[in-house]
């Protein structure tokens, strides 16, 4: 099998882009060929309203993307077509392109963005499904796209466009959701249920790193609202100060000098700042929790399959994917979203529990599971097979 690998690329590098790397290695590892084609938001020029307007327009249909897919078909001669991110640059217009040459499309659907112009479902640091339950001139009124109406225009331009033409069902074979919770969200947004697919991130395991645990708890991601650390260091004032606990912080963000600032009082918190994937894997090993206290509908965080692979337990929020995810008093601990009051008192339960060493045998069963590469590559291959068929006896 050959399979066209597309991507487009964020200005910020994120767990989107490494999963797709992830997968290209783990195709590559099981004997499949894969071609790739990558472009990058990097290469974007924006200067003057004439560029300003193509990206606009561009955004809801790209003709040169639309042909530059064509030729690639043509010269490849692939199976089929794995699109993961197509904002801005790529459009939906490459569906068409691979609709007209007949070659089955897969999409991954990493975030939102096909139901939300902000992606995250999310407003005033509180969950908003309004562009799914009402009219995308919502996004419009609220800026929910970089805080900009000008800047929403042309996502909530895009999205209704291809709401009407019904682009999502007519030219994608079938959609891969990372959690059955975003399955039922993207149905409420308008794709057909058989079309998706429910297919995790995963990684490697990392035996080396899985290390004794030490009387810590750590915190991985980007310091900005949604990701809910404010939550955590409210609590954890409360709660840091009656354990013999340290709470790392690891990531940076727009809140990080506010957040440090506020809190640098509080001895047992340390601001680590952005480290590598090795440095972050050994702090999660030596951790006695990864606390994920998100207040929005997270994708898959990489975050969590990390710490499930060297064996720790994870504290999350219930919402969402990560109610699903993390299963309370099995792999990790629940508490109740947007509630400090809630996650002091899990912090104080999970710290005090009497039977960690249960949680880190539920770990490893569900990794061994559903995260490991192996278990991927089955569920991956059986989707590629099943569209390449079905696209062959004409369904």
């Amino acid at each position: 099998m050959k399979v066209l690998l597309v991507h487009n690329y964020y200005q910020v590098s994120g767990g989107e882009d490494r999963v797709v790397e992830e997968e290209q290695k783990l195709l590559e590892k099981n004997g499949i060929q894969v071609r790739t084609y990558l472009v990058s938001n990097k290469d974007i020029k924006t200067k003057g309203l004439i560029n300003k307007a193509k990206l606009g327009i561009q955004t809801t249909w790209s003709k040169n993307q639309y042909n530059r897919i064509k030729e690639i078909i043509l010269d490849e001669k692939p199976d089929l077509v794995h699109f993961h991110n197509t904002f801005p640059l790529l459009s939906p217009s490459v569906y068409y392109a691979c609709y007209n040459m007949n070659i089955p499309v897969v999409q991954t659907l990493h975030n939102y963005r096909i139901g939300c112009p902000g992606a995250m479902l999310m407003k005033d640091n509180k969950v908003c499904e309004k562009c799914i339950n009402g009219s995308l001139l919502n996004s419009v009124k609220y800026g929910c796209y970089r805080n900009s109406r000008i800047q929403t225009i042309p996502l909530s331009t895009m999205l209704y466009t291809h709401r009407s033409l019904n682009t999502w069902n007519n030219k994608v074979d079938k959609y891969i959701a990372l959690t059955n919770f975003a399955k039922e969200k993207f149905i409420e947004i308008g794709l057909n249920e058989d079309k998706i697919a429910v297919k995790p991130n995963f990684i490697e395991k990392h035996i080396e790193d899985r290390l004794k645990k030490e009387d810590q708890i750590t915190f991985v991601g980007r310091i900005s609202k949604e990701k809910g650390l404010h939550l955590l260091l409210a609590a954890w004032s409360k709660v840091g100060s009656e354990v013999n606990t340290k709470l790392n912080v690891i990531g940076d963000g727009p809140l990080r000098k506010e957040l440090e600032g506020k809190y640098e009082h509080l001895s047992n918190v340390k601001f680590l700042g952005k480290l590598d994937s090795k440095d972050v894997l050994s702090y999660m090993s030596k951790s006695k929790y990864i606390i994920v206290p998100s207040i929005w509908y997270e994708g898959f965080p990489m975050t969590i399959i990390e710490s499930y692979s060297v064996n720790t337990p994870v504290i999350s929020s219930n919402i969402g994917s990560l109610k699903e995810v993390v299963t309370n008093e099995v792999t990790g601990f629940h508490f109740e979203n947007n509630n400090i009051n809630s996650l002091e008192n899990t912090l104080k339960k999970a710290l005090h529990y009497s039977d960690y060493d249960k949680l880190q045998k539920n770990i490893n069963e569900q990794y061994e599971k559903k995260y490991t590469p192996s278990a991927n590559f089955k569920m991956l291959i059986n989707i590629y097979e099943e569209v390449v068929r079905s696209r062959k006896i004409g369904k």
